[in-house]
């Protein structure tokens, strides 16, 4: 495929991405997602009991947000071409911009958790990018390229 194709899919991606998380931090489900990781702490704690004793609702709430910006990352760093810092800059101010968006006009509780939580994610995302583009011009015999700033 060409690059302009690639390109097409990323930003096709990248919108779909925007529209699912702008209905996901916008609508009024805050019960539905709480329920949803008391549901993962139950499922993981007894009846497939593979999660630690310490681990509570709030810790699947944590790694739900963490894994809700994986993809932000990903995709920033590929449309971007940032380095991996200034895509988990950019990811956390957006997830600041969304909790306080939550906290001041919709029936959602904005908090620093998913702040910390979200810019992991985006920075799993962007580093595990940043890690590929190094492996793979490293097996095609070039030295690694460093990204533009």
């Amino acid at each position: 495929m060409s690059g302009s194709g690639e390109r097409r899919i990323l930003v096709a991606l990248a919108t779909a991405y925007v529209l699912a998380l702008g209905v996901l931090v916008t609508a009024p489900w805050g019960w539905q997602l709480n329920r949803l990781t008391v549901r993962l702490y139950v499922l993981f704690r007894y009846d497939w009991p593979i999660a630690p004793d310490w681990a509570s609702p709030d810790h699947y709430g944590f790694a739900l947000n963490v894994v809700l910006f994986v993809p932000l990352g990903v995709i920033a760093a590929l449309l971007t071409r940032w380095s991996w810092w200034r895509v988990v800059l950019a990811a956390a101010l957006a997830s600041t911009a969304i909790e306080v968006v939550q906290w001041l006009f919709l029936d959602r509780v904005g908090d620093e958790a998913d702040v910390a939580a979200n810019t992991l994610g985006a920075a799993l995302g962007a580093g595990a990018v940043s890690l590929l583009a190094r492996l793979r011009s490293r097996r095609a015999g070039r030295p690694g390229r460093r990204r533009p700033r």
